[in-house]
């Protein structure tokens, strides 16, 4: 049985999330009944591509980043990071697919609110309302890929990488974490090698201060000039 602090938790994580924000509060602590906390380890998979669609998932604290492996096995397309209070799989419900098309693995220790399936369904059909900002959060997502896409098309790499250190700074906050330069790269569209030469040529000119994979930037105004190209 779930604890008051853990119910807290989850319906923290849900008042905050755009998704279930808008909800009534009866209809929210319905969500909240349903809903359990799960616990992911550094490196742990919340799911796999090709499992089961079963919930829809809130980042209640951590980091997780959600790719797809290439034919071949050996590249992956890093298509979001995703921390608190964004969710996970709500497309994959929307769309009624059988499986994730996608995997989400923890790049921090996370805690993750699931949502079962049969819920999100549910109230789709009884409350509009959920559904119009299902939808908004589905188009919000479609918009970061094209983001993605017009990056890697227009911009350099290190144009790429000033983007994203000033959109994490702005949704994270200062000492934001920073992914491994080969998950990096992928998320980039590029190599581990060019990364980890950009992000040096960052530090030693002083636009960023860097301690522990942690990110601090120090010269906003020249990284948003890196960043424009």
């Amino acid at each position: 049985m779930a604890t008051n602090d853990t119910l807290d938790l989850v319906r923290r994580a849900l008042r905050e999330n755009s998704l279930f924000a808008r909800l009534e509060e009866g209809d929210l602590e319905r969500v909240v009944q349903l809903a359990n906390l799960r616990e992911l380890r550094e490196g742990e998979t919340l799911f796999h591509e090709g499992d089961p669609v079963e919930h829809t998932h809130v980042v209640a604290d951590g980091l997780l980043r959600v790719y797809q492996v290439g034919p071949k096995g050996s590249r992956q397309l890093v298509l979001h990071m995703a921390g608190p209070p964004e969710s996970i799989g709500e497309i994959a419900v929307l769309s009624e697919r059988r499986y994730y098309p996608v995997t989400a693995e923890a790049v921090l220790a996370s805690l993750v609110v699931q949502v079962p399936r049969e819920g999100i369904l549910r109230l789709m059909e009884e409350r509009p309302r959920f559904t119009r900002a299902l939808l908004r959060a589905v188009s919000e997502r479609q918009f970061e890929l094209l983001l993605l896409l017009r990056r890697v098309a227009f911009f350099e790499v290190q144009s790429r990488l000033a983007q994203y250190l000033l959109e994490q700074h702005d949704t994270l906050g200062p000492g934001f974490p920073l992914p491994t330069n080969p998950e990096l790269a992928a998320l980039l569209g590029t190599v581990p090698e060019i990364v980890s030469r950009t992000l040096s040529r960052f530090y030693k000119q002083g636009w960023i201060r860097l301690e522990n994979r942690r990110v601090w930037i120090e010269n906003e105004v020249t990284l948003i000039a890196v960043a424009k190209g």
